[in-house]
């Protein structure tokens, strides 16, 4: 509230929030109507997944959703390529659910 984040974001940019608030919501409190904006409970997505809040993973399918940048099916090679099967099967099912929950305003 006191640091103005979203000061460089102009109207193509797209703002990824960790929150479980509305997207509208978070808008307002922002104080900002340039770009889109997205919300995702990571923290809790990664806690019911992973049992830890780590929620990168969550994040980066909230990217993925909000950019297009990525396929998930490029993480899910990905993942299993770099970590053992059961840390990718974990991982990949914290970015799809996030990936499906991400909200937009």
């Amino acid at each position: 509230k006191t640091v103005p984040v979203t000061s460089g974001v102009n109207e193509n940019g797209v703002i990824i929030i960790n929150s479980v608030e509305d997207p509208r919501e978070v808008r307002k409190t922002l104080k900002t109507e340039k770009g889109t904006l997205w919300t995702i409970p990571a923290t809790q997505i990664a806690i019911k997944i992973l049992g830890m809040p780590i929620t990168n993973t969550a994040m980066l399918g909230t990217v993925a959703r909000a950019t297009n940048l990525v396929s998930l099916n490029s993480i899910e090679i990905t993942l299993k390529e770099r970590f053992r099967p059961d840390l990718a099967e974990k991982n990949f099912a914290v970015i799809k659910q996030a990936y499906n929950e991400a909200k937009q305003e």
